[in-house]
């Protein structure tokens, strides 16, 4: 069904020859609501509205109508500002539904909300949109303004501004096999919509548009803001032309400053003139693609009801956002919804770092495959770092982070706590007629935890509270994903009840190639009828397991499973110099699948520490103790992270530990063992110590010595001895400052013995 203008200039006349009627608010008229003259006419009729403010939910299907306020009869806009339909925020203003032919002249539609399209939804039908203004409209998932769904539509002279959606769209949203003509002479303003990817428009259709604005949030066409889409794989088009004479914004190309207690009208590119809201940072960036632009979150609150700060934020390329650190920079989506959206293939190279995201949901929202804080859809080169995830909700899929295909997505030091459903989920797919989608999708993850994750309450199809279900779902063996899990600590989860052989324990894995390096499994619970394990292999998936750590996890640790439909592959494990709690007794295998379990492996408890801060740390008597291997791929050494999760030195004299802690970790700054790497001929004392400490040293022979000290970063921070020396010994005290003099902060300290350059001996001193 193909309309163009001159079929809505034939109609229009029609129209024009029935009867009007007028509603006027004080009763002089024919009616004094709107709904009620449309309820009450048959149709083919003109509905002429006077100037008032109608607070109506507006419902008008199966019928033709005029509807216009006297802007239509005089021609003197100013009518259109004083007749207004007020959604009072109970509803969309107005919903067009099967009409033959509308019209709609004259008007503000403003205050809708509604779960889509919260200012004007025309669906199935023919409709002219002329002299309105659509403004302040929210929409809980798509469609601030106006949504337009199998319909024929001519826009003209509209303004749509400051609306809002959740998801796409926030001021006009055109989707499949709709037609929508833009007045070239009589412009629409189409500006300052808000919504997580299409800020401003977003088209999801094959049909090509060519968009007549005489204002846009800015002079060009940009994808962020205005979005095309197929329908239905989600891909970007190339087939909007736009013809604009004005941006409403000024963009800016520095670094930008946020703070909740900023404003919109400062210029944002200093800390002492933040801008107030995120969302409005992120439309005001310019980056470009050789050099990324900071968005710099500010110590506070971000939230709704604190600054009016809109979830779920949507990820723009080459855009970091950073803020000042877990502790002080905090995003709170209330309960309401999820924290960001990264869009299909449009949000690339871009990166999140130095702060806590909590209170995430969709459980209102029931976007059932989305996420409780972050969704990012063929997405890639991304870096997550420094965050915390908590408290956050998801009723069936994650609560954490959600990754579909993509490529080089990067995870350090995130911690995932105390929220419902899993933490993380990956996963890959490959559409050959995508052409966005890579055929490989690679995931790191370094020096994170998954902590006290459990089944949301309410429904026992939970997808778990599983860390990560890993599905590819390809239709060609070409497609992989790949996942390096190095330095991780995964312990006090439980799954849900969810009867589904897909889905089972706490760790699943199908059709996946992995590396799990020094990583502690510990504590997990394992409820699901069909599970057998906590740690679950599936299908073609191929894993490698070194120097890690499996101990009372229910009701067993590993599990191996087949595929139970054609081709009915088999996965293929690999374990080497780790802990396994009850060593091959504790495997679910009832295929009998293959699997190599290296003799270098252990079957003993760990020996955890079990101090408040650090429970899965390793005690003095731990036989996890240099018991790793450093004999990895080397891809593998080239990641490995410097220090473990408490930040001691991750290799330690040439040697490394099992599990996600090296020992003797700084549990406590009053409470420290004898030092594992210590040597007679190095010593410090006391230790700990405040004020200083006496590094002793001896050697046998003359040669040059260097005695020197070095962070938990591996960064060289004090040389006290340089030199050549007879044979003998020294003394040097140290008062805890760095080469400059300046005073250091509390913490672990590494003191390294050098004897003609080649480190001899080294311990661990702790400065409180």
């Amino acid at each position: 069904m193909k309309i163009i203008p001159t079929i809505l200039i034939i109609l229009f006349p029609i129209l024009l020859t029935a009867q009007t009627y007028t509603v006027k608010q004080d009763g002089t008229g024919d009616y004094t609501t709107i709904q009620g003259a449309i309820d009450s006419l048959p149709g083919n009729d003109t509905i002429l509205v006077w100037p008032g403010t109608y607070y109506e939910n507006l419902e008008m299907k199966y019928k033709q109508f005029v509807l216009g306020s006297l802007t239509m009869t005089t021609g003197d806009e100013s009518y259109t500002a004083q007749t207004v339909i007020d959604g009072s925020f109970q509803g969309r203003c107005l919903y067009v539904d099967s009409c033959n032919f509308a019209e709609i002249n004259g008007f503000t539609l403003q205050h809708g909300k509604n779960y889509g399209a919260a200012g004007i939804w025309i669906f199935r039908s023919n409709c002219n949109i002329k002299n309105n203004i659509i403004k302040e409209n929210y929409s809980d998932t798509d469609v601030g303004g106006i949504g337009i769904t199998l319909s024929n539509v001519y826009l003209s002279n509209t303004s749509i501004h400051h609306n809002k959606a959740r998801k796409s769209g926030g001021g006009l949203f055109i989707s499949r096999f709709s037609n929508v003509v833009f007045d070239s002479v009589n412009r629409c303003n189409i500006y300052f919509n808000y919504a997580a990817y299409g800020t401003d428009i977003y088209k999801i259709s094959d049909i090509p548009a060519s968009i007549y604005l005489d204002t846009l949030i800015v002079d060009h066409l940009e994808r962020y803001y205005v979005l095309s889409q197929h329908y239905p794989s989600g891909s970007p088009l190339d087939d909007i032309t736009l013809y604009v004479n004005y941006g409403y914004l000024q963009t800016v190309s520095s670094d930008l400053y946020v703070s909740p207690n900023g404003s919109n009208d400062n210029p944002g590119t200093s800390p002492g003139e933040p801008l107030k809201n995120i969302w409005y940072a992120l439309l005001k960036a310019d980056p470009d693609t050789i050099t990324r632009q900071n968005i710099f979150l500010l110590p506070g609150v971000f939230s709704d009801s604190s600054n009016n700060d809109w979830f779920p934020l949507g990820f723009r390329s080459n855009v970091n956002i950073i803020g000042s650190g877990t502790d002080t920079t905090i995003l709170d989506a209330e309960n309401v919804v999820y924290h960001f959206y990264g869009a299909h293939a449009v949000a690339n190279n871009y990166s999140l770092k130095n702060l806590s995201l909590i209170n995430g949901s969709t459980i209102s929202t029931n976007w059932e495959m989305e996420t409780g804080s972050i969704f990012i859809n063929v997405n890639s080169n991304v870096l997550f770092e420094n965050l915390l995830f908590k408290h956050n909700h998801q009723s069936y899929s994650t609560s954490g982070i959600r990754t579909q295909a993509g490529d080089s997505i990067i995870l350090n030091n995130c911690v995932f706590e105390d929220s419902e459903t899993g933490p993380f989920v990956i996963a890959g797919y490959w559409d050959p007629d995508d052409p966005y989608l890579t055929t490989h999708t690679y995931l790191k993850m370094t020096s994170c935890k998954m902590i006290n994750h459990r089944p949301y309450p309410q429904s026992e199809y939970t997808w778990s509270a599983s860390w990560a279900y890993l599905l590819t779902g390809t239709t060609t063996e070409e497609d992989t994903l790949t996942l390096d899990i190095i330095g991780c600590l995964f312990a006090g989860n439980k799954d849900s009840t969810r009867h589904d052989l897909n889905v089972r324990g706490v760790l699943s894995f199908n059709d996946v190639t992995a590396n799990f390096v020094n990583c502690t499994f510990a504590d997990n619970i394992a409820v699901n009828s069909q599970t057998g394990a906590s740690f679950n292999v599936g299908n073609d998936s191929k894993i490698n397991v070194y120097n890690s750590i499996f101990y009372k996890n229910e009701p067993l640790e590993i599990g191996l499973y087949k595929n139970y439909y054609p081709p009915y592959t088999t996965p293929d494990l690999s374990i080497y110099n780790s802990l396994v709690w009850g060593g091959e007794d504790s495997f679910f295998n009832p295929a009998g699948i293959a699997y190599y379990y290296d003799t270098t492996n252990l079957d003993t408890d760990p020996l955890f520490y079990g101090g408040a801060e650090f429970p899965y740390n390793l005690s003095d008597e731990s036989p996890c103790i240099d018991a790793g291997t450093l004999d990895l791929p080397q891809f593998i050494l080239d990641n490995m992270p410097d220090t473990d999760l408490a930040g001691n030195p991750r290799i330690f004299n040439g040697k490394i530990d099992m599990g996600a802690y090296e020992w003797n970790p700084t549990v406590s700054t009053k409470e420290i063992p004898n030092f594992k790497k210590q040597i007679p001929g190095l010593t410090a004392a006391p230790n700990p110590f405040t004020t200083q400490t006496t590094i002793s040293a001896k050697w046998d022979n003359p040669a040059r010595i260097n005695i020197e000290i070095y962070n938990n970063a591996g960064l060289l921070i004090k040389t006290l001895q340089s030199g050549s020396q007879p044979a003998g010994s020294c003394k040097i005290f140290w008062d805890g400052t760095d080469d400059t003099g300046n005073y250091l902060p509390a913490g672990v300290y590494v003191v390294v013995l050098r004897v003609e350059g080649k480190e001899v001996g080294s311990v661990k001193v702790v400065k409180e």
